[in-house]
């Protein structure tokens, strides 16, 4: 054999035993296992709230907890004069337990600084009355909310997570002005013109416009996050039911799936029905298999229901069934030690 294919069959060979080697043995994925965690669990005194914050996640650590969806910049800094995320990322990184930094882009916020300062970005009624929420239309509004995501890619973080990415339930968009009048550019309409009801071909367009403007900041988010360099995930909460969130909160999850805009969905699945939960799992897995993270969340406790132990072990054996990549629990104020003994003691045993 002359050397020139001596050295090809080298180079096949090493062109085939390469590529098996490194995926016919990759690892399984670990299951998500994740926490919606407010910082006001926690004490304002730092050395209290320390010792409290490492009790806690020795707990989480002991039961296979992975990440904590740790809201703090928007609400959970409180009048504290330590830095709360800071001692939090490293008690958490120093377990294995990733952190992504929660906002509610959506939700109620305080009118002061610079929101007090414009009020024309905040959510106007049909009625000419002001609500507190942010408006996901407003191009100015939703540069307030990159700022403050810029602020938090500053830290050691994990991932980015998105509450309230959505407008006010019940179809509660902004009819301001400048609201009404980009609408009208693109439509040629104002809302004020169609019915308010789906037989409307303009309510209908209003509708789907204002999702898309939630797209366009979920798009936006996304970029900022690219292009900062960081392996950092996004990962966003929506409504369990896709199809009515497009519609009653402008929130597109499915879409956001299909475009891969996003890493985890987290769909709030607040049931103590495990039939029920189950459809809805099986719904989100068939949206989201192999476009993106999906960790259904479970509730011990919300303002949609009271679960039990043994109820929330049986959703997340149901989630596992379904081919759910984890779960997510609400919340770390009502994810007692009962619920994380039964856990330790089975499913997560």
């Amino acid at each position: 054999m002359n050397k020139t294919k001596y050295l090809a069959g080298i180079i096949l060979l090493i062109l085939t035993v390469i590529p098996f080697t490194l995926f016919s043995q990759s690892e399984t994925p670990v299951e998500g296992r994740a926490v919606w965690f407010h910082g006001s669990l926690f004490e304002d005194d730092e050395k209290e709230a320390t010792l409290h914050m490492k009790e806690l996640l020795d707990k989480y650590s002991e039961i296979g907890i992975n990440t904590l969806f740790c809201y703090y910049t928007m609400m959970d800094q409180h009048n504290r004069k330590w830095d709360y995320l800071e001692v939090l990322l490293k008690g958490a990184h120093e377990r294995n337990i990733k952190v992504h930094v929660n906002f509610c882009p959506g939700g109620g916020v305080k009118l002061e600084g610079e929101i007090k300062e414009h009020p024309e970005w905040l959510i106007m009624g049909t009625k000419s009355e002001m609500y507190t929420n942010l408006n996901l239309a407003h191009p100015d509004a939703r540069e307030y909310i990159k700022r403050k995501i810029k602020a938090a890619l500053k830290y050691d973080i994990d991932g980015i997570h998105l509450d309230y990415i959505r407008f006010k339930i019940n179809q509660g968009f902004s009819y301001d002005k400048a609201t009404c009048e980009a609408f009208k550019k693109v439509s040629g309409y104002s809302p004020f013109e169609g019915k308010f009801d789906s037989g409307s071909m303009i309510w209908s367009e209003w509708l789907r416009w204002n999702a898309e403007q939630v797209t366009i900041l979920v798009r936006e988010i996304k970029e900022i996050m690219d292009k900062s360099g960081k392996d950092v995930l996004l990962g966003v909460d929506v409504f369990s039911d896709g199809d009515a969130a497009k519609v009653l909160i402008g929130q597109d999850w499915k879409l956001w799936a299909e475009e891969g805009l996003v890493d985890i969905i987290c769909p709030m699945q607040y049931t103590n029905n495990a039939d029920m939960f189950r459809r809805s799992v099986k719904e989100a897995v068939k949206a989201t298999k192999g476009k993106c993270l999906l960790y259904p969340g479970i509730a011990c406790h919300s303002s949609h229901n009271t679960n039990t132990p043994e109820g929330v072990v049986q959703e997340v054996i149901v989630a596992r069934e379904e081919g759910a990549d984890g779960v997510t629990f609400f919340s770390g104020f009502s994810l007692t030690d009962e619920f994380m003994n039964k856990l330790k003691s089975s499913v997560f045993k």
